[in-house]
């Protein structure tokens, strides 16, 4: 708490000192605009990149009163990434972790870690996407193809000042428009695993409409790395059998499809957008493995936009409502014990069927006000209605007793349910002013407030001073506190080991920041970000008399770390780029918060070595990640991966070639696991694909 009262202060005395000193008739400095951009030279877009998730409007990087990473498109295709979790493991302060089952993603931000990750936002066009029922993306999230994606927003920490929600911080995926597919790419993938992709991107004007569709199918049946024991190796033991399929290769199948659709005409747009996921077990729901079953997700997204820039003297007007549906079902019997289990007390394996649906509808009105000199105001005002709308389990066992039922039985609508079809309605209310009393200076202060049907109020506010210290150096100080909603899963699951506590209080970090962006010339930027956070009110499980836990606001985390970035363009042709994280935090015990890395390094050229070709390298170093108190097991290896992308563009011609080699040097690359599957996670070993795109 001492650190983040001293740097509260010290913005505050630094406030003070140069608003003596500096005449408040400076004149209002303005944002850059699209056509201002497009007049830069390309050596300058480095540092003004936009972004539009932080303040709720566009604004450059530089300026934004957060710690900010866009990715671009270009950035992307050089990469030779093919999702979004190889795209977000270049990002400083965050490392892509994974579960056992269905080794579905976890987006760690500035070393936080929980088993369900519902610390970090995910968006699509500034909607959020995250579950209510346990604050994730949802199960069968994971591998989104990335050729519809114009950019990805990273907001690192509590700066997010639309979304005091976003606890950790937020990643905003912003699809393509018409002026960034001009007019029809087509494009094909094959691969190792039996990887197979294909895209369509179209853009056009119809009767008066701006027309953009996208279709992305992928197909891989994932790489075939070896768990050695699992949870039913200890089983075996226990009982004398043998019953595990261990050791044997993960279930990593995995099929997508993607389709979406964007038509707008003036100030309106509409887009809605469909993503389907036919997933597998990886190692296991309950870390067993067993016969590969397909789950299957299925995400709509619709949302309808108004804005209005010039709605009327001094006032710019956005308005959104927006429509989620999440809905995940096993195909047939999903097993979470193999046959044989539990002693031979069930021969076709521990076996459950469900549906769950949940559906989100927001709707949110903002303004921003310039009418006062030197000030621009924003007000904003959101409602949502999420409801668990469906949830139906059928189980061959007894909940609480794992006695064996001769057949499937229906437990939906009974107390055996696991968690309830309930219902959560939430406000908020958000007023922010960027004051700018002199060019080289601006202060941010927003006030916003949220208030839940299932557990009250909140009130968090966020300060921020950007100081253009020098015309080639830019320094940040920034506070901010955010929370983190109790999820449905913690209010009110009822099972075997857990049963929840509709009595939870949401969680509340505060986070002090300093930054500085520097660049010495226009071909070399260096950036810097001193972080501190304390985490109070944290859920944790604690255990009760019958034997099992429940959730309480009990707990507290403390983290603070400094990540590192440069970009370099040695030359026309060869570009070097790189960052540095190092983070450490610690719970209410002083002890280390567990398998998330406390150091993580990035580096990669990108050469172009004749008309037309470029050679991109990547290495990810991630290291030094800590065991849970009590596990005994040897630490977690490090690890270091390192990737070669080739591709091919012949001068004005309409088609590209990739060649990609992943994890060249086939290295052993594990992510923690339970203790029940004592050897970790193994990721992917050497593979290799290729593409080719096509423009007309």
């Amino acid at each position: 708490m001492k650190n983040l009262r001293f740097i509260s202060l010290n913005i505050g005395l630094l406030s003070a000192i140069c608003a003596e000193s500096i005449s408040a008739t400076a004149p209002n400095v303005q944002l850059l605009s699209a056509e201002d951009l497009l007049e830069l030279p390309i050596e300058q877009l480095i540092k003004v990149k936009v972004v539009s998730e932080v303040t709720g409007s566009k604004q450059t990087i530089s300026k934004a009163p957060a710690i900010v990473k866009v990715i671009t498109a270009e950035d992307i295709q050089a990469m030779g990434a093919t999702d979004l979790e190889e795209v977000l493991e270049t990002v400083p302060e965050l490392h892509v972790a994974r579960k056992a089952h269905g080794y579905s993603p976890l987006y760690l931000l500035r070393g936080i870690y929980s088993a369900n990750n519902p610390e970090v936002m995910l968006l699509i066009n500034n909607v959020p996407i995250n579950s209510v029922q346990y604050g994730d993306r949802g199960d069968g999230w994971g591998r989104m193809p990335i050729n519809a994606i114009a950019r990805i927003e990273v907001i690192r920490g509590s700066g997010a000042v639309v979304h005091a929600d976003a606890f950790a911080g937020a990643i905003n995926i912003v699809t393509k428009t018409k002026e960034e597919i001009k007019g029809t790419e087509i494009g094909g993938r094959v691969g190792s695993f039996s990887s197979t992709g294909a895209w369509l991107l179209h853009s056009g004007h119809y009767g008066g409409f701006d027309t953009v569709a996208t279709l992305e199918y992928a197909d891989t049946e994932g790489p075939h790395e070896v768990i050695e024991v699992d949870r039913q190796t200890a089983l075996d033991k226990q009982f004398g059998t043998h019953a595990s399929y261990a050791p044997a290769a993960a279930s990593l199948q995995n099929r997508s499809y993607e389709a979406h659709l964007e038509v707008s005409r003036d100030k309106w747009r509409w887009r809605g957008g469909v993503q389907a996921r036919q997933v597998s077990s990886g190692a296991g729901f309950t870390n067993a493995l067993s016969p590969p079953s397909h789950p299957e997700s299925l995400r709509l997204l619709t949302d309808l936009s108004y804005h209005n820039a010039t709605f009327a003297d001094h006032w710019e007007l956005s308005a959104q409502l927006s429509y989620f549906d999440l809905q995940w079902k096993t195909a047939g019997n999903y097993i979470l014990l193999p046959p044989g289990t539990l002693g031979g007390a069930f021969p076709e394996g521990q076996l459950a069927r469900t549906f769950t649906g949940e559906r989100q509808t927001r709707v949110n009105l903002s303004a921003f006000y310039t009418g006062w000199s030197h000030h621009t105001w924003r007000f904003e005002t959101g409602y949502s209605h999420a409801d668990a709308y469906k949830v139906e389990i059928e189980r061959n066992y007894d909940i609480y007793t794992n006695r064996r039922f001769p057949q499937m039985v229906d437990f939906s609508d009974t107390p055996a349910t696991y968690l309830p079809e309930t219902t959560r309605k939430s406000g908020r209310v958000l007023v922010q002013d960027a004051w700018q009393w002199h060019p080289n200076w601006e202060l941010d202060f927003g006030l916003r407030y949220y208030e839940y049907s299932d557990f009250g109020e909140t009130f968090n506010p966020h300060l921020g001073l950007v100081w253009q210290t020098r015309p080639n150096l830019v320094t940040k100080l920034l506070y901010g506190k955010a929370f983190r909603a109790p999820s449905y899963s913690e209010l009110h699951v009822i099972s075997r080991i857990n049963t929840g506590n509709p009595n939870l209080q949401p969680e509340i970090i505060q986070t002090a920041e300093l930054a500085f962006g520097y660049q010495p010339t226009d071909h070399l930027e260096l950036d810097m970000d001193v972080f501190t956070y304390e985490v109070a009110d944290a859920i944790i499980y604690l255990p009760l008399p019958n034997g099992k836990s429940q959730p309480y606001n009990a707990g507290s985390k403390t983290g603070h770390g400094v990540s590192l970035e440069a970009q370099w363009k040695a030359s026309d042709g060869f570009k070097l780029s790189g960052n540095y994280t190092f983070q450490t935090a610690k719970d209410q015990r002083d002890y280390q918060i567990p398998n998330a890395p406390r150091q993580k390094f990035y580096l990669r050229t990108d050469w172009q070595f004749l008309p037309g070709w470029n050679l991109d390298m990547q290495a990810n170093w991630v290291g030094h990640r800590y065991r849970p108190v009590g596990d005994t097991r040897p630490p977690i290896a490090n690890y270091t991966t390192v990737d070669l992308t080739l591709r091919y563009q012949p001068v004005q011609q309409p088609w590209q070639i990739y060649l990609s080699m992943r994890n060249v040097l086939d290295a052993e690359a594990m992510e923690p696991s339970d203790s029940a599957i004592p050897n970790d996670l193994p990721l992917a070993g050497r593979s290799m694909w290729g593409e080719v795109r096509y423009r007309f």
